[in-house]
């Protein structure tokens, strides 16, 4: 069943912002500079469009469906779970396409995976953030062109113990799974984050979907923003978002 959206908060997103009554299906928007990174000594920036709900339970899993209309360099979009002391509700207040930069000190860490748009082909990639930096793992998909705006990933984050585990479902190679055991087996392993969960309370977890167009501003696109255009907008396309 899909997550109730009056249990989700919207980040870096306009006030007239709203989720569907029914979270089968929604999309985010994302313009330039809007980017999700961890860099000591600087912290991170938190500045892409993002939908998080914080866990009043164990967290299990999460998946969701990812889709979208690839065009710019480090296009992405997909899941993302911060463990500990996020800074949640103080993101939520920030202006559309701000920058939070906190210390990179602080008890939070955070695990971002989905598809990336890189060197002209869609991949899996997870990005996992802790008091370190962020390392960054991409894996093509190996989507023949002409069909990658029209492909689909299905990626799932789970909890096994203290760890955290990153799969992946590229229905473009198994169009023909649909039994259960079938469709089991088209799950790929991403990465395997160990001790993401360790020491981290159940109540500070905080799970959601989120939208990136790294790319930089260019000249005379800052107008055309300001004026609500949406020419240079990513859109994300999410369906069948599942959290437990």
């Amino acid at each position: 069943m899909p997550p109730n959206r009056y249990s989700f908060t919207a980040v870096n997103l306009p006030p007239r912002f709203l989720l569907p009554e029914y979270m089968q299906y929604f999309t985010l928007s994302a313009g330039r500079d809007t980017d999700i990174w961890r860099e000591p000594p600087n912290g991170d920036t938190l500045a892409a469009p993002m939908v998080i709900t914080s866990l009043v339970r164990p967290f299990i899993v999460a998946e969701v469906t990812i889709r979208a209309d690839w065009e710019m360099e480090g296009d992405q979009g997909g899941l993302i779970i911060f463990a500990g002391d996020a800074p949640i509700q103080s993101l939520s207040h920030e202006s559309m396409r701000s920058s939070l930069v906190n210390d990179v000190r602080s008890s939070y860490k955070w695990v971002k995976a989905g598809m990336e748009f890189s060197a002209r082909t869609v991949n899996t990639t997870s990005v996992s953030a802790t008091s370190d930096g962020a390392d960054w793992c991409s894996l093509p998909l190996d989507i023949p062109n002409a069909l990658i705006n029209t492909a689909s990933l299905r990626i799932k984050l789970e909890r096994v113990g203290y760890s955290l585990l990153i799969w992946y479902q590229n229905p473009f190679l198994s169009p023909d799974a649909v039994t259960p055991d079938a469709v089991a087996s088209t799950w790929k392993k991403l990465r395997k984050v160990t001790g993401f969960f360790y020491g981290v309370e159940d109540k500070r977890v905080h799970v959601g979907v989120y939208a990136s167009r790294p790319t930089s501003m260019q000249i005379g696109e800052m107008d055309d923003l300001n004026m609500g255009g949406e020419r240079y907008k990513l859109v994300v396309e999410f369906e069948d978002l599942e959290i437990f």
